[in-house]
Parts: structure tokens; C-alpha cells; sequence
């Protein structure tokens, strides 16, 4: 599982990809081999999380926006993507595996096809921290996204 670590780091460069590539490859197989679940004792219900996470996050080295609209049972999300235009999103989804969150979001658009974002919520930090995996030239690079106040 990809645990955040310094979000609360400066900003990076403007352009799409951060000059650091990710020294983890996370092929966001934690999705698909992690079940949907929805912990109680944890506080981690969809309502709950959905009030954690919903809104606008800026990515820190740029102006690409994730903007979460809602979340719902069997680990539906609703997202959106900016670039700073809208990309389309193909497919996002949310879980919550031994405590976390984790979010998936997958792009299908022209000059993204099939890029995506593995991304697990910081609570302490309120941060959004993972992996972008860059589909036309296959690399992976380390993101933080901020929430937009």
C-alpha cells in the first residue's frame, strides 16, 4: 500500500510532470485486488468520507485540479479533471483498505489515454498523495494534491 509521506513540502515545477519520477512504481493494483469496504468502527462510512474529501485539490506543481463531486456505495466516485481545462475522466472510484482511502482516477482524453492518479488521502496533513502514471511515455511520477480553500 502507498502511504503519503511530506505533504506539507513546497511547490514544484510548472509544467505537467514533476521533475522527480517516483521512486515506487504503484501500478494501482491496490484497486483492483483491494475490496470496496466501508469501515464503521473506523469513522470511514461514505458520508464520512465524502465530507473528508469532496471538493476542489490543486496539484502542487501546477494548475491540474481534481475536483471530487460525490461519493457513493461500491466505490463510485465522481470526479473531475482539469488541466486547467476539463479532461474527460473515463473511470474514478474510491475504498477504504485497512484504514485508508484510496482514490483511482483514470483519464481518457487526447494526450491522456489512460493516464491515471493512485491517490491515498493524508488526513493529518489534509492532502491528497500518490502516483500519477503518465500513459503516453509509461512513467510514473510521485503528486500532492492541496485542498483548494
Amino acid at each position: 500500500m502507498l502511504i503519503p509521506a511530506g505533504c506539507n513540502s513546497g511547490g514544484g515545477s510548472k509544467k505537467e510532470e514533476p521533475d522527480k519520477k517516483s521512486s515506487e512504481i504503484h501500478s494501482g493494483s491496490e484497486m483492483t485486488k483491494a475490496p470496496v469496504v466501508s469501515e464503521p468502527s473506523s469513522g470511514l462510512s461514505v458520508d464520512s468520507v465524502q465530507v473528508l474529501l469532496k471538493g476542489k485539490w490543486l496539484r502542487m506543481d501546477g494548475t491540474y485540479t481534481i475536483e471530487i463531486f460525490s461519493f457513493s456505495a461500491g466505490g463510485k466516485l465522481d470526479a473531475g479533471y482539469f488541466n486547467p481545462n476539463p479532461i474527460n475522466v473515463g473511470q474514478s472510484r474510491w475504498l477504504v483498505n485497512e484504514g485508508h482511502i484510496l482514490i483511482e482516477i483514470v483519464l481518457r482524453d487526447v494526450n491522456y489515454p489512460g493516464s491515471k492518479y493512485d491517490l491515498v488521502y493524508d488526513k493529518k496533513s489534509d492532502c491528497l498523495a500518490g502516483s500519477y502514471f503518465q500513459a503516453v511515455e509509461g512513467i510514473n511520477y510521485d503528486v500532492i494534491f492541496h485542498r483548494v480553500r
